[in-house]
């Protein structure tokens, strides 16, 4: 990863489109900006669907005595997506806490706990916890602090932001926006797919080369 910031506005600087329209009469910056986006949104998924810890943001929630469910923006984990695998824990326990589903809320897991909830659940809003903490377990050391290490939706671009995931997928992501750019008036869906699968190769090959083990070893495409 470079330490080096590079803004949005710089690698549309140096795209191809732009050396081929200096004077900036066919492809303006903010048409430009909206590709790069796009390329970044595409890159975004990908990385959970590889579970990338390129893409993992890391937050806490405060647990509070006799509540089960915890607003996810308001708790401070705001644009999520998902959560990464075996992502919610307490520092203090080597386990884990187990995702389940909601189901077994309504099954009847919502009895309070002295100690610390063993597993969780997500919703369309919300972090649910099972069991129930008591003021007996908030009180333990650590027990009011749970860790969460998840995907969120990547910020929208502007011009003067600095580029994601460490500039990793910048020459990708300039690449895919010089392509769409290029194909702009032709409506063509099949190039726009071509674009798309290039894309994804692109980011496959740099998670695999950083990680090669586990679920981000997938198999090769052709």
């Amino acid at each position: 990863m470079a330490d080096t910031d590079v803004t949005a506005q710089t690698v549309v600087d140096n795209c191809v489109s732009r050396r081929k329209d200096t004077d900036k009469t066919t492809w303006g910056d903010p048409e430009l900006l909206v590709y790069l986006n796009k390329a970044i949104d595409n890159i975004g998924m990908m990385l959970i669907y590889l579970e990338s810890e390129l893409a993992i943001t890391a937050a806490t929630i405060t647990l509070v005595a006799a509540t089960q469910e915890y607003d996810l923006e308001t708790a401070g984990l705001d644009d999520f997506w998902a959560m990464s695998r075996e992502g919610v824990y307490f520092s203090d326990v080597v386990t884990p806490l187990t995702p389940v589903l909601y189901g077994a809320k309504i099954r009847g897991m919502s009895t309070a706990t002295d100690t610390y909830p063993l597993s969780y659940y997500i919703t369309d809003n919300d972090l649910g916890v099972i069991g129930i903490p008591s003021s007996t377990a908030v009180a333990l050391t650590g027990g009011n602090t749970l860790n969460c290490r998840y995907f969120k939706k990547p910020t929208v671009l502007t011009l003067a932001a600095n580029m994601p995931y460490g500039n990793v997928f910048n020459e990708a992501a300039s690449l895919f926006m010089d392509s769409i750019a290029a194909l702009r008036d032709e409506m063509d869906m099949t190039a726009y797919q071509n674009a798309r699968l290039t894309l994804e190769e692109l980011v496959l090959k740099v998670v695999r080369y950083r990680n090669p083990i586990g679920p981000k070893a997938l198999p090769e495409k052709g």
